[in-house]
């Protein structure tokens, strides 16, 4: 649509008559407020976004558990990601909405700006000042956890470590499978000690 039209306000679009409107929106379409904000959030207005991860949050190997919590908000309708991720990356989330029971899309628009990568979003205004999750590794860093064990993620460490992180964070702990003794016997190690020897 014109520029001309999607940067008219409100108040010259309510004086026009209905004529006017009519003939407007024939020629150019529907008038789509705040079109410059909507490209930074997959197609939403910034005030409807509950939770952000950015493209980089979605293709690591886990599930954000600040979306898990987002999907549980009452005003949360839906996630929307972004078409031009991987699908290998966006399953997991796909599966995730499922599960919750929240319809998803995954939109793909050459227009879209900027590193938003999956957005849960309400139908009305949410208004919520930081939708940004922090990264988990920064997050991680900041509670002690060593580089190492961060990124263990997926992976079986031993006991001390996932004691770490289940003081750490406990919601992190699900990220972490533990090693057996049977898993120590085949030959398998703790990729922290590894990677500190």
């Amino acid at each position: 649509m014109d520029k001309e039209i999607q940067s008219e306000t409100i108040s010259t679009w309510a004086q026009k008559t209905d004529l006017e409107k009519a003939l407007t929106v024939g020629m150019h379409g529907a008038i789509e407020f705040k079109h410059d904000e909507k490209i930074y959030y997959l197609g939403e207005l910034k005030e409807n976004v509950i939770r952000l991860l950015s493209k980089k949050q979605v293709v690591e190997n886990l599930i954000y558990q600040e979306i898990i919590q987002a999907l549980k908000d009452k005003r949360a309708t839906k996630m929307i990601i972004d078409g031009s991720i991987n699908i290998r990356f966006i399953e997991k989330y796909k599966k995730l909405a499922i599960e919750m029971d929240k319809p998803y899309t995954v939109r793909n628009d050459p227009e879209f700006k900027g590193t938003s990568g999956l957005i849960i979003v309400s139908d009305e205004a949410a208004d919520i000042a930081d939708i940004s999750v922090k990264d988990r590794s920064v997050r991680l860093q900041e509670l002690g956890m060593s580089p190492a064990l961060i990124n263990s993620v997926g992976k079986k460490v031993c006991k001390k470590c996932l004691g770490q992180i289940q003081k750490a964070d406990p919601s992190e702990a699900s990220n972490y499978d533990e090693l057996t003794f049977l898993d120590r016997i085949s030959g398998e190690s703790c990729p922290v000690h590894d990677a500190a020897e």
